[in-house]
């Protein structure tokens, strides 16, 4: 096996594999649910959010595990900026609520207004659409949303945020976009601590500003640089340069954990590109293996055809509770 063909094996392993038929699904499931949304609120905006919409969303690891969509619905800043987060999510939860009796046909098998940020809309097994309340500041460039950990309110635009990565994964050659894919699969098993967003534009940052010659080339780049990066705290939003992304590394007193594990990885990551050009593939597959694992499981996951107006699975496997399983972003 060669290093590339190691790198496209992992990329198929953890990449969500959605056909056209299934993808179709589920712009049609998040669009007639915003299009409904707007008929029993009032909104200043609506829009598909979050790492499905920025093309990032992994594979989910285990069968029961769930992946979500994120619609973000924004309300008017003179009428609502000042409610707290609780008198949003509860709006969101009485529409949905309303929604669902008003429309079986949608195939909505509950409402769980259980979480901290927003309302989960259950559909099957482990697809759903979370709710997510926000407020427009500026229409398309700022929005006071609250951050998932804290709740705390943040100006910010996710907008922004999925336009820089298109126009970054172009730059490189298409390649951005799987590797962030590939180390969000690492983070996963190594620093799940880590936020995956902060992840995402961390690697924007760090290679989104050429063309990558291979997987390989953009891995040891992003380990080499980001042990530099993340001493401090540093990493702007793009579209509020008060608010640093990866300020909660210290927070939760997990930075100097990070960055010793990062060391290590840019070692094995080294160590690999030296044995690629010394022609060893056995023992550069070592290294790369030391950093992502085995490259010997093999699974699929996969929407099961979406029959009348049942709900949406994926796997058949039983059902289980809903939304208690964390996501995989």
């Amino acid at each position: 096996m060669t290093t590339n063909e190691y790198f496209e094996d992992l990329f198929n392993r953890v990449n969500l594999k959605i056909d056209d038929k299934e993808r179709k699904l589920i712009e049609n499931k998040q669009t007639e649910l915003r299009v409904a949304l707007r008929g029993k609120l009032i909104l200043k905006d609506d829009f598909l959010t979050g790492s499905y919409r920025r093309h990032t969303i992994i594979k989910p690891k285990k069968e029961g595990e769930m992946f979500d969509v994120d619609i973000f619905v924004a309300f008017d800043k003179k009428e609502y900026g000042e409610k707290e987060l609780k008198e949003l999510r509860s709006l969101v939860a009485v529409a949905l609520a309303e929604i669902k009796k008003e429309n079986p046909k949608f195939g909505i098998n509950s409402i769980n207004d259980s979480q901290r940020r927003s309302v989960c809309v259950e559909y099957g097994n482990n697809f759903f659409i979370d709710v997510v309340p926000s407020i427009e500041i500026e229409k398309d460039k700022l929005y006071k949303i609250f951050d998932k950990r804290t709740l705390a309110p943040v100006n910010s635009n996710p907008k922004l945020h999925a336009q820089l990565l298109t126009d970054a994964n172009e730059l490189t050659g298409g390649k951005l976009v799987p590797i962030i894919k590939m180390l969000k699969s690492w983070k996963r098993e190594k620093c799940d601590y880590m936020k995956s967003f902060h992840l995402e534009l961390l690697a924007v940052e760090i290679l989104g500003g050429e063309k990558a010659l291979s997987y390989s080339d953009g891995i040891v780049k992003f380990f080499s640089e980001a042990s530099t990066k993340l001493k401090t705290a540093c990493l702007k939003d793009p579209a509020n340069s008060d608010y640093l992304i990866d300020a909660y590394l210290d927070t939760d007193g997990t930075r100097n954990q990070l960055l010793s594990l990062i060391d290590v990885e840019k070692k094995y990551a080294n160590d690999a590109i030296k044995f690629e050009h010394d022609g060893d593939s056995e023992f550069t597959l070592i290294e790369w293996r030391k950093i992502f694992g085995s490259d010997t499981e093999k699974d699929e996951n996969r929407i099961d055809p979406y029959i009348s107006s049942g709900p949406i699975v994926i796997n058949k496997s039983p059902a289980r509770p809903w939304c208690n399983v964390q996501s995989s972003h």
